[in-house]
């Protein structure tokens, strides 16, 4: 029985990781030309030096 459970939330992972590569790759491809693209590593960076700056203060 916990083998079957194991497969099943495996499973389930497998399905919910795939659902979000699709998700990102169809973001990359319809997104607003218009709009500048920036990566989340560099939204994340950009609030590290600002509560880097705010603890300066």
């Amino acid at each position: 029985m916990s083998l079957l459970l194991v497969a099943a939330l495996l499973y389930l992972g497998l399905a919910l990781g795939l659902i979000l590569i699709v998700d990102k790759l169809v973001g990359l491809v319809f997104r607003d030309p218009r709009s500048p693209m920036q990566l989340p590593s560099f939204d994340i960076g950009r609030a590290l030096a600002a509560s880097q700056k705010f603890y300066r203060k």
